[in-house]
This record gives C-alpha cells, structure tokens and sequence, in this order.
C-alpha cells in the first residue's frame, strides 16, 4: 500500500466533496481543525503516515512575534500542535520503527517481548495510581513510592487522607529482569504532577543502549504505536 502525497491531503482537504477522502483523513482533519480553528487554509507540507497518523505545519506565531509555519501531529485524531523533536521524528515517518529503533538506540524486534513487558507493567500500575489520585487527591509522591499504592506511607509528615483499606493492588510487579521500577512523582505546589515509572533495562544503570536502553511511561506512546501498526 502506498502513503497518501502531500497532493492527496491538500486535495483532499480543500475539496472533500470532490474527492473521496478516507473516513480517517476526515477524522484527523476535523481533529486538526479543532485543535487549530480557521488554520485549515495555511497548511502545508500535509502528509499521512503509517498507524493512522497525519503530519504537517500550520501558520501561527512564532516566538519572535510574526507569523511562522508550525508543525502538528494527529494521532488516531488525537491533535497536537506543540510536539516534540521525537514526536516528529517517530510519528512522521515513513518507517516508523526504523525511527524509534534510530532515536533510542535499540532493536525492536529483538527486544519485543521486554519491551511489551514493561508496556503491560505500565498499564497494570495505571489503575491503581489512578484510584489512589481519587481517592487522597494526588498520585503517591516520590518518597512514598509505588509501596504507598499496598500500605499507607507519609509523606512531608502527612499520611494519606484516604487510603483504602486493603490497599490498591496485591503486590507490585518487576521489570524484565526481577528489578523494580524506578518511580517518581514530585509535589509542586498542590498543581496536579503527573507520575513517571522507568525500568532501567538489562543492566539497570540510567541510559544505555539496547537491551540496557531505559523505558518509561513517558515514551511508552511511541512503543505502543510500533506495536499497534
């Protein structure tokens, strides 16, 4: 199957009615123009890619003040409009594993069954996390740990103000290699701080290449795009 060309889109975009355009690209343009509302005539460089993505710039305003063109990226018509240098470089390519093999120095395919291990840990760890977040207002803090999600654990002094009795989950899970994760949510304020968790990979040191790459929450959206294409 060939990728739609930056022809496709702009056709597509401009003449919906002419041209039958694929339920996903009226998807990912609506999402696009909700997310950038009256932009839909200053794009460019559209383009679609592999896992239902849609790539481009828009014309908005720079950070000197006047008008440049600024990348987007829609996912399963999710919008963003402010994503990062990895955004980019995974999402808006043509070979997307080949991109988050290059820009995490790993090997996908050799290391899937880790990788998938780490991602379903992740997703394990997420509801409970969650109904603590509900149930004492804020996720677990960095010194309390992911041990505060089976006993209640102080912090700053404070225990938690409702703890469920029974705690959140029965026993926490390992990475890969029977270490556990490395998890940090730090307060700021009382504004809501998201948490991270990180396996350490193979050798358990920070950083790395392949097998002793790190893996965290925060780039688990780009694995988990290579697995769903």
């Amino acid at each position: 199957m060939k990728y739609r060309t930056k022809a496709f889109w702009g056709s597509c975009f401009l003449l919906p009615l002419l041209i039958g355009c694929s339920s996903t690209a009226q998807k990912n343009k609506a999402a696009i123009d909700e997310a950038i509302p009256g932009k839909s005539s200053s794009f460019k460089n559209m383009k679609s890619y592999p896992g239902n993505v849609t790539c481009g710039q828009y014309l908005g305003m720079g950070e000197s003040g006047f008008p440049d063109y600024r990348y987007f990226v829609v996912v399963d018509t999710v919008a963003d409009t402010r994503p990062s240098k990895l955004d980019i470089a995974v999402f808006c390519s043509d070979d997307p594993k080949a991109a988050l093999n290059d820009a995490f120095k790993i090997d996908f395919d050799a290391q899937q069954p880790s990788i998938e291990k780490v991602l379903n840990d992740f997703e394990r760890l997420k509801g409970p996390l969650l109904a603590y977040e509900k149930d004492n207002t804020y996720f677990p803090f960095t010194e309390q740990g992911l041990q505060g999600l089976i006993e209640p654990k102080p912090w700053d002094g404070a225990m938690p103000r409702n703890f469920k009795e029974g705690g959140y989950i029965d026993r926490l899970p390992v990475d890969p290699w029977n270490r556990d994760y490395i998890y940090r949510c730090d307060g700021l304020g009382g504004i809501r701080i998201h948490y991270s968790i990180k396996s350490l990979g193979e050798d358990g040191k920070f950083g790395g290449e392949g097998a002793n790459a790190d893996i965290s929450t925060d780039q688990a959206k780009y694995f988990k795009h290579i697995l769903n294409l």
